[in-house]
């Protein structure tokens, strides 16, 4: 029988249909129809970003067909990140998402507010005040490790703690991404680079070879629509933690990177300074709701 077959990662039955990352997945891209629909009355582009939103339930739907019965170690693993995979597409239809609900986004209250704050743009005044080439490539570096905490951190739990230590570490993961994703199109910020001129977005900065990596993956890649709270903070943050019990091996170098993101964010000019703690906020909460109780046979 095909329960009874041997499973990968640790698995000792079947996936079976609808486990709570796959309800995530679903429910967030349901969530966005209807603004979607609010767009196309309105005469705002539409169909791209419904076309994601469609193709994101129909891929979950199918995987949970396909998977729940399945001892492919291919086929589960497919199931596994198929919200990470999808992380990339979900949040560049942000910036579709929040012009149907804002005519503008909020940028100028965070510059208000970093003004009182600190009597200057710390987004702007950072560089200038330190404009050392090997800290610019320090913060440079961190900047690009971070899109490397997912899949690294996972899979390392993956292969160390089993498929249910991972699941429940995605599944934090998607539910911190989720949440700053939904806070980005309903209260939108478009961050320095894009708000202060010239305007043009993420910038090469000053450096040796992480600044280059950096620049070739952000300059097409990042979104007016993103900057309040941090999502970089917040997944970092969170992964960080996560990783000291799933993964011990990462754990210190992860809590360096995360530790050099604090500043270098504002630094790189990809985020205000309130947005900051606003990140750890998230992540520290996505934390905690993570390890309110341990995994339960329930869940196989």
């Amino acid at each position: 029988m095909a329960g009874s077959e041997r499973r990968p990662f640790g698995l000792e039955g079947p996936l079976g249909s609808w486990r709570p990352l796959d309800r995530w997945v679903a429910g967030y891209a349901l969530l966005t129809l209807p603004v979607l629909a609010l767009g196309a009355a309105r005469g705002l582009p539409w169909r791209a970003q419904t076309a994601v939103s469609l193709a994101a339930l129909a891929a979950v739907t199918l995987l949970v067909r396909w998977t729940r019965d399945s001892a492919s170690a291919v086929l589960t693993l497919l199931r596994l990140f198929c919200a990470p995979l999808l992380y990339w597409a979900f949040y560049h239809q942000i910036q579709t998402l929040w012009p149907v609900l804002r005519p503008l986004p909020l940028d100028g209250t965070l510059a208000a507010l970093d003004l009182r704050l600190c009597g200057l743009q710390p987004s702007l005044a950072l560089q200038p005040l330190l404009p050392q080439r090997w800290l610019s490539e320090l913060f440079c570096f961190a900047y690009f490790a971070y899109y490397l905490f997912v899949p690294v951190a996972c899979l390392t739990a993956l292969a160390t703690r089993g498929y249910l230590v991972a699941e429940r570490m995605i599944l934090a993961t998607t539910g911190c991404f989720f949440a700053c994703y939904t806070f980005f199109w309903l209260f939108p910020t478009v961050g320095p680079h894009f708000w202060f001129p010239p305007g043009l977005g993420p910038q090469l900065h000053p450096g040796y070879l992480f600044n280059h990596l950096l620049n070739a993956f952000t300059s097409g890649g990042e979104i007016r629509g993103g900057a309040f709270p941090s999502s970089h903070i917040a997944v970092a943050m969170l992964l960080t933690l996560l990783a000291r019990r799933n993964a011990p091996a990462l754990f210190p170098a992860m809590a360096v990177i995360t530790a050099l993101l604090l500043p270098g964010v504002v630094y790189l000019r990809a985020h205000y300074l309130v947005d900051v703690p606003a990140g750890l906020l998230v992540g520290w909460l996505a934390y905690v709701l993570a390890e309110i109780r341990p995994i339960s046979r329930a869940e196989w």
